[in-house]
């Protein structure tokens, strides 16, 4: 955690790994992961000669638990399917919400309308000004009824306190050659349910797996009782996960959220598997354990393989002479040194964008450090290549918000092309075309074929935060922006 937390470098190499534990690029999600799993490790270790709570206390603590899980349900949906009435929002789509120069987004298996309760929580802590550089839910405040944010910092609280005396028990039920292995399997699944309650909501993968892990570990004593109840309860498992992928097949015709829930759900479930399979390795025939042991080891190479094609492999890319790399500097922060004496590429009362010098055979990762930027938060960087398209567009929908009786002349730069036609007087919701000057503007990955990396979200957002800025120039200080479609000319 301390290394995370001072070393850049550390926390880009090991990113990419922790994210299959997290679930997201966010560095919050990051630190309460080590912090939480400390913390509960400090815990086990003091607690370690006690037999755990009486098992009538237990049995309380285990049934508050199951009514804060049906609780959660009210405190995350209910905010989400309100926010999408309150607009008319598809279900299915990516709503990115923008405030001033915050912002967030929403998907139906990864809510965050119930992050507001961490900005509330923040500001009555006096803690609000160290939240600014992670998505805190503030862009919500004015959308969403305080109600369900205190109600959700309530379920988040209690299930965090709970959390404890539960593991507690689930390991000292167990016997001692298993209790590492089945404390490192509490500590995930409840990590991942506790974060899910604030980001992910009830039909996040995670929080799915994760529940099923806690379940299954609450009900079993070793291997045998592990198997005779799976073997007892498979059906329940099945047909649940069969209902809520049927039901995300009927919200989304295109399958896009199912294969979503089943790719990373099957992802984090081998994960869990392979854990317990070299704890309880004894326990299995060989032939058995060598069979499951290869297919997991196998799947989870192939996993941390695709997550390094993802993450790691991109910025380690060298840039050559052909290659332009370009810094929107938007004039509310010092210009970073190292471009004092670069080239001025475009400028208009905004923004300016500045040609960045770099030395031949220097990897993007050196040069995001170099620049001081996020390497999984990007919105000032773009890195464009030799070949290039005539131009990249974006067509959506854009809802203004609290936008009644105004209008707005926007002045619009010449190296961008923006189309708004009215779909909703009545909402206030437009479609909206936009097209990207390539000699300024980034490749649009998103329009082209092949896998996306992050530094293809990168491009992506950096496009999304300079039509933000662009917008709160003018006074146009929160919308929400669907994106549908990635083309480019040819």
């Amino acid at each position: 955690m301390i290394i995370y937390i001072s070393s850049f470098i550390f926390r880009f190499y090991s990113h990419f790994i922790l994210n299959i534990f997290v679930h997201g690029v966010s560095g919050g999600k990051v630190y309460f992961f080590l912090i939480y799993t400390t913390l509960v490790f400090i815990y086990l270790f003091i607690t370690e000669k006690k037999q755990g709570w009486h098992k009538i206390h237990h049995a309380r603590t285990i049934k508050a638990f199951v009514f804060l899980m049906f609780l959660n349900f009210f405190t995350s949906l209910i905010p989400y399917l309100y926010y999408i009435k309150k607009f008319n929002l598809s279900i299915a789509g990516y709503h990115y919400h923008f405030k001033g120069v915050y912002n967030s987004v929403n998907y139906f298996p990864h809510i965050h309308t119930t992050k507001l309760f961490i900005y509330k929580i923040g500001n009555i802590l006096g803690m609000g000004h160290l939240l600014r550089g992670m998505d805190d839910g503030r862009v919500f405040v004015d959308v969403i009824p305080n109600f369900f944010a205190y109600m959700t910092l309530f379920v988040v609280l209690s299930v965090l306190f709970l959390s404890f005396p539960i593991i507690n028990a689930i390991v000292n039920d167990w016997e001692d050659r298993f209790r590492i292995g089945v404390s490192i399997l509490s500590v995930l699944s409840f990590n991942s349910v506790i974060k899910c309650l604030s980001d992910g909501g009830p039909f996040s993968y995670d929080f799915l797996v994760g529940l099923g892990i806690i379940a299954t570990l609450i009900k079993t004593k070793n291997p045998n009782t592990l198997i005779s109840f799976i073997k007892k309860r498979w059906r329940v498992f099945f047909w649940i996960a069969f209902g809520i992928i049927s039901m995300e097949c009927f919200i989304d015709s295109s399958f896009g959220i199912a294969i979503y829930t089943l790719k990373n759900g099957i992802t984090i479930l081998s994960v869990y598997t392979f854990i317990y399979l070299i704890i309880a390795r004894k326990t299995f025939k060989k032939g058995v354990f060598f069979l499951l042991f290869i297919i997991n080891a196998l799947f989870i190479s192939y996993t941390v393989y695709d997550r390094y094609n993802i993450y790691i492999k991109p910025f380690h890319k060298f840039l050559d002479v052909n290659t332009a790399v370009h810094y929107f500097y938007y004039k509310d922060a010092p210009l970073p040194r190292s471009l004092n004496k670069s080239q001025l590429k475009y400028d208009t009362d905004f923004m300016s964008i500045y040609n960045v010098p770099f030395n031949k055979g220097e990897r993007i990762i050196d040069l995001y450090k170099g620049l001081g930027e996020n390497p999984y938060r990007n919105r000032h960087i773009a890195i464009m290549g030799p070949k290039k398209r005539q131009a990249y567009g974006i067509y959506g929908n854009i809802t203004f918000i609290k936008f009644e009786d105004r209008s707005v002349l926007l002045k619009l730069p010449k190296i961008f092309y923006l189309k708004l036609k009215n779909k909703d007087v009545k909402r206030d919701i437009f479609n909206v075309e936009m097209v990207f000057d390539v000699n300024y503007f980034p490749v649009l990955a998103h329009a082209e074929e092949g896998a996306i990396n992050q530094i293809d979200e990168n491009h992506k957002f950096l496009m999304y935060y300079f039509l933000n800025r662009l917008f709160k120039y003018f006074g146009i200080d929160e919308y929400i922006f669907t994106p549908l479609v990635f083309y480019r000319f040819n």
